[in-house]
Order: C-alpha cells, then structure tokens, then sequence
C-alpha cells in the first residue's frame, strides 16, 4: 500500500469518528434540554409556598400553602408535627378499638374493660 493511502486512510476514520460524537453529542445535548424542560415543569407543578419565618410563627400556622399540596413536614414547626403525630395515633388507636368491640360483639366473645371507656 502507497504511503499516501495511509494518510486518506486515517483522515477518513478521525473525520468518521468525530461525525459520530458530534452526532452523539447532538443527541445527547437534546436530550438533556428536554430533560431539563421536564424537570422545570414538574417543579412549577409542585411548587410550595414557604411561609417567611415570624418570632412567634403565626404566618407559619396561618398560612394554607397551596390549596391541595400538603405542606411537608420539614417546613412545619416542630410542635405542630408532633401535635398532629400524636392526634394521629390517638386516632388509630380509637379505630382499631372500636373494630375490636364491634369484632368481638359479633363472635359472641366477652369484651375488655379497657375497650369500655364509660365503665
């Protein structure tokens, strides 16, 4: 082979090569636009309206956010999260009492002095 060809040879293959990652590049490139385009959207549907932060926090208690977005937790006060933890559990506990007398009532089974608060 002529010393020539080698040169045409491996010019042809950097230029292959490099068509190929800018075409890679290209692509990859639009890719993460629209990517980037997703997560924009996806975080102006989900903003959430953090109340600026008082002494006494009655913006923060006062405040909805938006109307049905939950607040999350991290930007509440910590006694409101603890005070709503606690009323939750209270609840859940009233509940599973209560399916327990009704269970109980219907199997014939005697019930517990516990599960009878007006006794």
């Amino acid at each position: 082979m002529l010393w020539w060809m080698w040169i045409v040879l491996w010019v042809a293959l950097v230029a292959v090569g490099a068509i190929f990652l800018a075409v890679v590049g290209f692509r990859v490139f639009r890719r993460g636009m629209r990517t980037l385009g997703e997560f924009g959207e996806a975080m102006d549907r989900l903003e959430v309206n953090v109340p600026p932060d008082d002494a006494d926090g009655a913006a923060a208690a006062s405040s909805p956010g938006v109307p049905g977005i939950p607040v999350p937790a991290v930007f509440s006060r910590p006694e409101d999260v603890r005070a709503a933890r606690e009323l939750a559990r209270l609840r859940r506990a009233s509940d599973r009492r209560s399916r327990r007398v009704v269970r109980r009532s219907r199997r014939g089974q005697p019930q517990l002095l516990q599960d009878m608060p007006h006794l």
